[in-house]
């Protein structure tokens, strides 16, 4: 009882510390790991076991792919073209770069995706001379919305994949369609929200006209790299789709990818692997000790037992419990601790239900999750990159502006997600 109530004190006073100084989040979560480890609530050999290495390979897999694809000019290329496709009009251009977020965070590192589009598109409006706060608000909500379609889309979407034994196919045929939902309505909402600002903005003829004058293709500084980078990312798209049937790994898939990228690249290692986000692998290895930490000592079998007589064991009142809570403790709190917290209470309550019917709750959370991020800017680590970048560049994005935006658009996302579950998974 004692290592319970430690464990439980431990967890409160890091996630209090994780939710209101973001800066230090890493450093609360590694350290009340840590912590456990030291006053004997989890052995280490016990910790190492709950860490999740197939992940963790996938996410630094992708970081790796994504940092050397971009010394490509991929991102420039690809944004410019999209800027001339919209040949001045500035809600083409807010679609446009909303859609292009959206898929490229559901094929690359959504962190790294929103870092090099947020700064691109800062360059964009101010040639155009118009605001950035649209563009990057809608920028933001589609990287969540469109990473939600894939295995690697988002962390959380890579967390629970690897928690549930998921694979790529399975993202594909449950979250791909409701992605797709999700971004029509986005899109039709957000042109209803911005159509008036944006028609404010009159372009003039001849900033226009020396857009259409910029060559992509000159964006493109390392066409080798540049193509292979596709062909890379090609090769490892098609194998993770049929990783289920060729029993290969998905972070042996993306680490392998990223390794070959490296070497043909001819870029220095050490100047890469300085680039890779360890913050949030660090940050994610805390988190599994943690919650590892509370199985071991029994609190998420005192919280499943709970929920389970709460909900009378009911499998459609755990999906939306898990579904609408997910999504509103994500709008405002960092969603990756909060998944971190529900997987092993799902795992423990698959233990009480048929296996068969406890995926739902992984998809709800996925749902809850992704949808949830976008309630404000702190739902989730990328939302914080493109307003870091915005700020240094005298563009700041209000807090409550952004979630004057957003939040109605959390709950409908939340009430089409609902029906979405109910009608696929539950009727």
């Amino acid at each position: 009882m004692t290592k319970l109530i430690l464990s439980l004190i431990i967890l409160i006073i890091t996630y209090f510390l994780i939710f209101t100084n973001r800066r230090i989040r890493t450093t609360s979560a590694f350290f009340g790991a840590i912590l456990t480890i030291v006053l004997g609530l989890i052995s280490f050999d016990k910790a190492i076991t709950y860490v999740d290495f197939n992940k963790l390979g996938i996410i630094i897999g992708m970081m790796i792919f994504t940092i050397i694809a971009k010394e490509s000019g991929i991102f420039q290329y690809l944004a410019i073209k999209t800027t001339k496709y919209s040949k001045g009009n500035p809600l083409v251009l807010l679609i446009s770069l909303s859609l292009l977020a959206g898929f490229l965070s559901s094929v690359l590192d959504e962190i790294t995706t929103l870092l090099f589009l947020a700064n691109i598109t800062l360059a964009i409006t101010h040639i155009l001379e118009i605001s950035p706060l649209p563009f990057l608000i809608s920028e933001i909500i589609f990287a969540n919305i469109g990473g939600l379609a894939t295995y690697i889309g988002t962390p959380v979407d890579i967390m629970i994949g690897s928690a549930a034994n998921l694979n790529f196919y399975d993202f594909i045929f449950h979250m791909t369609p409701i992605s797709l939902i999700l971004v029509i309505v986005n899109i039709f909402y957000l042109i209803n929200l911005f159509k008036d600002t944006l028609k404010k903005n009159n372009i003039p003829p001849e900033i226009i006209s020396r857009l259409n004058k910029i060559d992509e293709k000159k964006a493109i500084t390392n066409p080798a790299l540049f193509n292979n980078s596709l062909l890379i990312l090609s090769i490892a798209l098609i194998a993770s789709f049929f990783s289920h049937i060729i029993n290969l790994n998905l972070a042996i898939i993306y680490l392998s990818g990223a390794m070959i990228l490296l070497i043909i690249s001819q870029d220095r290692p050490d100047e890469i692997y300085a680039q890779i986000d360890w913050r949030i692998i660090f940050f994610l290895i805390g988190l599994n000790v943690l919650a590892g930490t509370l199985v071991e000592n029994g609190l998420i079998e005192v919280i499943s037992s709970k929920l389970l007589n709460l909900t009378k064991g009911s499998i459609n009142l755990l999906s939306f419990t898990i579904l609408g809570v997910s999504t509103f403790t994500s709008s405002f709190f960092d969603n990756i601790p909060i998944v971190a917290l529900t997987i092993p209470i799902i795992e423990n309550i698959s233990h009480h239900l048929e296996s068969t019917a406890i995926t739902v709750l992984w998809w709800a959370l996925a749902l809850g999750a992704n949808i949830g991020a976008n309630g404000t800017l702190i739902g989730t680590a990328s939302n914080l990159v493109v307003a870091d970048i915005a700020e240094k560049n005298n563009q700041p994005i209000p807090f409550w502006y952004f979630a004057k935006v957003s939040l109605p658009l959390v709950i409908i996302n939340l009430i089409i997600a609902s029906i979405y579950v109910y009608l696929r998974y539950l009727n």
